[in-house]
C-alpha cells in the first residue's frame, strides 16, 4: 500500500495525524512544503486551513482525526464504501451516539433530542454508504430508549439492546466514550416496537428542568411532563403552554 503523507505546519495537528496513521497501521510518510510530493503517495492529510496550499489530487483536511481517518481509509480502498457501519447510542438526557465503519470510530456526536437521531442516522449512512448497518442502544434511560428505538424502527432499522452496565467511563467525553462501546457490544434484537411509559421519576425530573429552563418562572404540570417526557411536546412548548392563562 502506497504511504499516505502528512503535510502541514502545525506541530499539534501533526502529531494528531501521525498519532492517527498509526493507531490504524496505516503507512504514512511527513511531507514539507518545500518540496515536491513523491509519486508514490497514495493521500495527503493536511488541515482546513492549509488545504489551499496542497497542489495533489487526493486531499483530506477534516480537522476531526476519527472522520479524516476514515476518508483516507475509503481512498486507498478504491472510493468504495465503508463495509459495516455500527451505530452505538447511549441514551439519556444528553444522548451520545458514535459511529464504526468496519470497526473504526468515524465520528462521535451528543444530541439533546432523542428524535435528532433520525437526522444523525440518515447523514452518517449517506455519507459512507454502507454495505450493512447495525444499531445499538443501550438499555439504560428506559424512556429516552425507547423513543429512540421506535424511531429507528419506523426507518426500517434493526436495533439491538445492549447491556451498559459497564460502558460508562471517567473521561472529558463519557456519553461518547459510552456510545463507542456500546457499538462493540452485542445485545439483543426486539421483535416489536417497545413502549414509551415515563416513570414519576422522570416525570418530576422534567419538572424540575421546566423551573431551571424558565429561570424559576413555572413548572410545567405534570400532564405536560409526560408529553415532553414522550416527545410529543417540547419542554419550550411546554413551559410556553404552562404560562398561558
Amino acid at each position: 500500500m502506497n504511504p499516505v503523507g502528512i503535510l502541514t505546519e502545525d506541530p499539534r495537528a501533526y502529531f494528531d495525524m501521525l498519532t492517527a496513521l498509526r493507531e490504524q497501521g496505516i503507512a504514512h510518510l511527513s511531507l514539507d512544503f518545500s518540496e515536491p510530493i513523491p509519486a508514490n503517495i497514495s493521500v495527503v492529510m493536511t488541515t482546513e486551513r492549509e488545504r489551499h496550499r496542497v497542489s495533489f489530487d487526493r486531499v483530506v483536511s477534516d480537522d476531526d482525526m476519527d472522520r479524516a481517518v476514515a476518508k483516507v481509509r475509503r481512498i486507498l480502498a478504491g472510493g468504495r464504501g465503508a463495509g459495516e457501519l455500527t451505530i452505538g447510542i447511549d441514551p439519556g438526557q444528553m444522548t451520545g451516539v458514535a459511529v464504526l465503519a468496519d470497526g473504526v470510530v468515524i465520528a462521535r456526536t451528543m444530541i439533546s433530542c432523542p428524535e435528532n437521531i433520525r437526522e444523525v442516522v440518515r447523514d452518517v449512512v449517506e455519507g459512507n454508504r454502507p454495505s450493512s448497518v447495525s444499531v445499538r442502544i443501550g438499555n439504560g434511560d428506559r424512556t429516552n430508549r425507547n423513543r429512540i428505538f421506535n424511531i429507528l424502527w419506523d426507518m426500517g432499522y434493526i436495533c439491538e439492546i445492549v447491556d451498559e452496565s459497564n460502558t460508562t467511563k471517567r473521561s472529558r467525553t463519557p456519553h461518547e466514550d459510552a456510545a463507542v462501546e456500546i457499538a462493540l457490544t452485542p445485545g439483543y434484537v426486539p421483535r416489536k416496537k417497545q413502549a414509551v411509559d415515563p416513570v414519576p421519576g422522570e416525570i418530576r425530573n422534567i419538572q424540575r428542568l421546566s423551573r431551571i429552563r424558565s429561570e424559576g418562572s413555572v413548572t410545567v404540570s405534570k400532564e405536560l411532563a409526560e408529553k415532553v417526557a414522550t416527545g410529543d411536546m417540547s419542554m419550550d412548548e411546554a413551559i410556553r403552554k404552562q404560562k398561558k392563562p
